[in-house]
């Protein structure tokens, strides 16, 4: 099952279980594999996801292909 990038229901349910799964887990050791099940999203929207973890400082690689939520950030209220 895909995602359809313009569908803003489906999207929302994505971000909203990052956020639970990645960013209030702090023990989440996270895959693009891991994520393409978990989501049910195709590779590349999976890619896109923990290219934008990154880039906002909530993962960092710490494996070929393995990224773990980054242990000191602050707790913020997402929504």
């Amino acid at each position: 099952m895909g995602i359809e990038r313009r569908e803003k229901g489906r999207r929302a349910e994505v971000v909203r279980a990052v956020v639970d799964h990645v960013v209030h887990k702090s023990e989440t050791t996270v895959t693009l594999e891991g994520l393409q099940q978990f989501l049910h999203v195709p590779q590349d929207a999976a890619g896109r996801i923990v290219k934008s973890l990154v880039n906002a400082g909530i993962v960092r690689e710490v494996g070929d292909g393995i990224w773990t939520r980054v242990a000191d950030l602050p707790t913020v209220s997402v929504f």
